[in-house]
């Protein structure tokens, strides 16, 4: 009986030890803010910071060696970040009122960085794989951004400022690369990604312009730049090392790239 016990005792000791690995750190200032944290595995991290007024924090981890960092500064900020692997890296800082991230990752050495200023942006982040890195800032009011990443290195920067931007980037496969940068009112980017080493810039300046950029294959290659408004942008490449090249200036230009096979080059100027 006196071995069952010191076993057990051993036992009960050991598993207090590990759960003293993970550590938690939470500051809360203000009115009705609320966080939660769950820590399961060995030596997570999570540091959770909210001054204001109904802040929301969730931070889930499982696995070992993740690392998450949040802080809100304002009135009804929502964070949350769910961890499940080793060695994930989520960072979410929020100025303002009513912005909302979401990040979710799944698999080793993931990183996100999320960085909101101002009223009603949201930002969503989903990473599973490996070594998948992704940048979200917004700046204004009411922009959206939605970033999904599948496999290996794949890496996104989002950049949105103004009102009611909206972007959208998907990709699977590796070692996608994938800028969107966007300043005005209600642009809208969408770029999808499968395969490896496809590359896609999207710059929009204006009100209103839409580009969409699909890409299948190996290393090809999309710049699309638009200043103005109400200007549309679609490319579509299929194969490997195809290259396009877009530039429209003014208002209410139109363009469509279709590239299937390997090595063809395009490149488009509209202005008025």
């Amino acid at each position: 009986m006196k071995k069952v016990v010191l076993s057990a005792l051993a036992l009960m000791f050991g598993a207090v030890t590990i759960a003293q690995f993970n550590n938690s750190d939470v500051l809360q200032v203000g009115i009705l803010n609320n966080s939660l944290v769950q820590q399961t595995g060995l030596l997570n991290d999570s540091d959770v910071d909210q001054f204001g007024i109904a802040n929301q924090s969730d931070v889930d981890q499982l696995g070992a060696f993740n690392q998450s960092t949040v802080l809100q500064i304002g009135i009804a900020n929502t964070s949350e970040v769910d961890q499940t692997g080793i060695a994930n890296q989520s960072d979410v800082f929020q100025f303002g009122a009513l912005n909302d991230s979401q990040v979710e990752q799944i698999g080793f050495l993931n990183a996100s960085d999320v960085d909101q200023i101002g009223i009603a942006n949201t930002s969503d982040v989903f990473q599973f794989g490996a070594g998948n890195a992704s940048t979200v800032a917004q700046l204004g009011i009411a922009n959206d951004s939605d970033v999904d990443q599948i496999g290996i290195l794949n890496q996104s920067d989002v950049l949105q400022v103004g009102a009611l931007n909206t972007s959208t980037v998907t990709q699977f496969g590796l070692a996608n690369t994938s800028d969107v940068d966007q300043f005005g009112i209600a642009n809208d980017s969408d770029v999808f990604q499968f395969g490896a080493g496809n590359d896609s810039m999207v710059f929009q300046f204006g009100i209103g312009n839409d580009s969409d950029v699909n890409q299948i294959g190996l290393l090809n290659s999309s710049d699309v730049i638009q200043l103005g408004a109400l200007n549309t942008s679609m490319v579509n490449q299929f194969g490997a090392l195809n290259t396009s090249l877009v530039i429209q200036s003014g208002l209410g230009h139109n363009s469509l790239v279709n590239q299937i096979g390997a090595g063809n080059n395009s490149v488009v100027l509209q202005s008025n």
